[in-house]
């Protein structure tokens, strides 16, 4: 072979390992630039679920959280656009706030045009999070809200979205708590003055705004003077003492959740009691802010007593007769064979002696026997009569007319004697 022919053959095959070469590399490139577009095809899958935080049991007026999760579970395709709508039960909760916040919001209607302005593309397995805030405003169990995800698209086009988010819940109705104490620690006492303290406080989470209150004494023990604030109106006789909104007349608007207030009420005691049931107090068509019913229970009846007056008699217990006393002991079926006699009331009657009276000695001797009495214990203390008293008392220390002469004849006979003797005595011996 020649030389030329070897050139040739040389030129030939680098010809064709060349074209082999491009064309490689222009298939390679072309699949590089299709091959995304092709794995992308199909639908979007995204996954969302709602729940609420915490007790599914709330009070009206109480803040519900929900969180919406949303997460993308295509095989490989990230979402570029993601619309949300969260729709609620208007009337059962209500829009307080959320994050990130709505393009729109309209009656039971929240709008996201685009979630991934605030979080971004969804790339696949990833999650984001969407929080919102509501407000129990009725007594009910329902499915209050529900979320959903419409016209979501992808990096090539594609379309897609998932299935509805939902949470229920229970809501309560608040209440208020009525309390009645008396403002005294002793006991009232017949024809004076008690005093009761009616106490309302809001255990909602709403607020009040109508509180109307009654107040029923038991007027045959009670008889009502004033109180504050004063009643809007009573009943004839003071049975019924009514306050159509007792919170305008304590110069409030509403009544917040935990806050407390204090109605007077003052009675006459009209008769003596010891017990409960004379005087019953309600809060009756309490409302609160979103106009539902509120519940308002009544405590326990409070302990009263009223101890009788000085114008109200008690009976006292009339004592048994002394039954009599068996002394002997003979087996005589209980007869005494004597009877111990009751000893009457003796009357003491107190004497001022003069300085004319003698002083009396220890023992007197008199001329008949006296019984003698053990024990004298007088009963009562009784002033005698003037007319009983003597004006005076016999003088028996001054000499009578007898022992007069008697003393003259003494003295007389004394006399002759020593004239008797003086006689014997001159003469001669």
């Amino acid at each position: 072979m020649t030389d030329h022919s070897y050139l040739d053959v040389r030129r030939t095959l680098c010809t064709a390992i060349g074209t082999a070469l491009l064309t490689l590399a222009i298939v390679y490139t072309f699949a590089l630039y299709i091959a995304p577009v092709q794995a992308q095809s199909g639908t979007i899958e995204l996954a969302i679920d709602k729940r609420l935080q915490g007790s599914d049991v709330v009070q009206v007026g109480q803040e519900l959280l929900f969180t919406i999760r949303i997460a993308n579970n295509s095989n490989n395709i990230t979402v570029t656009e993601l619309p949300l709508i969260d729709e609620y039960d208007s009337n059962i909760i209500s829009f307080v706030r959320a994050d990130p916040v709505p393009s729109t919001t309209s009656e039971g209607i929240l709008t996201w045009n685009d979630l991934t302005s605030t979080f971004g593309e969804l790339p696949p397995g990833e999650i984001i999070t969407v929080t919102t805030v509501f407000r129990a405003i009725r007594a009910e169990v329902a499915t209050i809200n529900r979320a959903r995800i419409e016209a979501a698209q992808g990096s090539g086009g594609e379309s897609g979205g998932g299935e509805d988010g939902a949470s229920s819940g229970e809501a309560e109705g608040g209440r208020v708590i009525v309390t009645k104490a008396l403002a005294q620690d002793s006991p009232a006492v017949n024809g004076q003055t008690i005093t009761f303290t009616i106490s309302i406080r809001n255990d909602g989470a709403a607020d009040i705004v109508s509180l109307p209150l009654e107040d029923t004494p038991n007027t045959e023990f009670l008889q009502f003077i004033e109180a504050d604030p004063p009643p809007s109106s009573v009943e004839s006789g003071g049975t019924v003492l009514r306050w159509d909104d007792v919170l305008p007349d304590l110069g409030l608007s509403r009544l917040r959740p935990d806050e407390v207030i204090t109605v007077t009420t003052v009675f006459t005691a009209l008769k003596s009691f010891e017990g409960t049931g004379i005087n019953n107090s309600n809060a009756v068509e309490v409302q609160d802010e979103f106009g539902n019913q509120v519940e308002a229970p009544r405590q326990d009846e409070v302990p009263i007593r009223i101890v009788p007056g000085p114008d109200e008699v008690t009976p006292t217990a009339t004592p048994e007769p002394a039954q009599p006393r068996d002394d002997d002991d003979d087996d005589d079926g209980g007869s005494a064979e004597s009877t111990v006699t009751p000893i009457p009331n003796v009357p003491t009657i107190v004497v001022t002696p003069t300085t004319d009276l003698v002083t009396p000695t220890e023992e007197l001797t008199g001329t008949t026997d006296l019984p003698v009495v053990e024990e004298l214990t007088p009963t009562a203390v009784m002033t005698p009569v003037d007319a009983d008293i003597p004006a005076a008392l016999p003088e028996t220390g001054r000499d009578s007319a007898i022992s007069g002469w008697l003393l003259i004849g003494v003295a007389l006979a004394s006399a002759g004697m020593l004239v008797v003797l003086y006689r014997r005595s001159q003469m001669p011996r």
